[in-house]
Formats: C-alpha cells, structure tokens, sequence
C-alpha cells in the first residue's frame, strides 16, 4: 500500500461525541453590607484647632524615636469605659505623626490583634516621652467599633504627677484636637 501524503480529507463531516459534563451553576447566595453614618453638623468650638488629617498612612512606632514607660511605682493603670464609632475606632488605630513642633503628640497603635485588642500610644512629640496609652477592644466581627477599657500613664514627676482625672482630660484633648476624635465620656 502506498503511503498517504497527509490527512485525507473525509468525504462526509463526521458529528463530534458529545462528553457529559456537570452542569454550571450558578452562585445565587449574594453577601452585602450596608451601613447608614449620620453626621452631625455641630459648629465647631470658637478657637478650636482643625483636627489635623493628613495621608491616611498608618502611622508606625518607628515614625519617631520614642522612650517607654519608666520602671517606676508611678505608672498606673485604670479602668475606664467609652465608646468608639467605627470612625473613631479608625482614626485611633491609624494614629498621628507631628509636622510642626506645635502638633505636640505623636500617636501610634499596635494591634488589633486577632481577638480585637488594640494599644494606642501617647508621646510628645518634642522628647519622645510616653504619657499615656489605652486599651481598646475592636469588634472584629461587626462594624469596627470599639471599647475604650483602660488607660496607663506616667504620674511620676516627669509628668508633674498627672492624675486619673488630668490624664484623661489630656488625652480627650489630644484625640480631639489632632485626631478629631471626640470621646463621649463626660472628660471633655
């Protein structure tokens, strides 16, 4: 027999074999979140400052060089129970960093970890000293809100010897003034 140059073309097309195959289907289930954020529209305080917002680049401990607490008997921790919106749960993890030596903080987070605790740091911006740090729980699960549940200071004399009271009212202020953080506390 001789040899075939190539395919020979068929005289009659063949009909291709249908393979079974699974049928497609279509994913019905459709998952969404909307959520409604009222704002009030309050004028701001005569003299009060612009809250200072710039890149929304979380800011870092190594933004700045920082001291931490000293070991010493003054440092104290306490409870303390306030409120965050997820907006303000926000604005505490992503922290501050000074562009003017009158900006006065420097404020960073560390965490929330995976069951919603999170550090905010306080320190002046000038000597890098630690004021003040809260404790705050992140609901992970639902909106991002949060719980202020602590705070620890410094009250040795570095501070002057703040107390319970100073120490919130001074960092209510920070939060309000470089933040724009208002926290509902009855401090402020």
């Amino acid at each position: 027999m001789p040899a075939s140059p190539g395919p020979s073309p068929l005289s009659s097309p063949r009909k291709l074999q249908r393979r079974p195959t699974a049928k497609e289907t279509l994913n019905t289930k459709l998952i969404t979140h909307l959520q409604t954020i009222e704002v009030s529209e309050k004028a701001p305080a005569v003299g009060a400052p612009k809250p200072q917002f710039e890149s929304r680049r979380r800011v870092l401990a190594s933004d700045m060089r920082t001291t931490p607490f000293p070991a010493s008997p003054f440092v104290q921790t306490l409870a303390w129970n306030v409120f965050l919106t997820p907006e303000q749960a926000y604005s505490l993890v992503m922290g501050f960093r000074p562009k003017e030596t009158e900006d006065k903080w420097f404020i960073y987070s560390q965490g929330p970890d995976h069951s919603g605790k999170l550090k905010v740091h306080f320190h002046r911006s000038w000597t890098g000293m630690k004021i003040a740090e809260l404790f705050v729980l992140i609901d992970l699960k639902g909106e991002g809100a949060g719980k202020i549940v602590g705070i620890k200071w410094d009250g040795s004399d570095q501070t002057n010897g703040l107390e319970q009271e100073e120490v919130k009212y001074m960092v209510s202020t920070a939060c309000a003034f470089v933040l724009g953080v208002k926290l509902d506390n009855g401090v402020l």
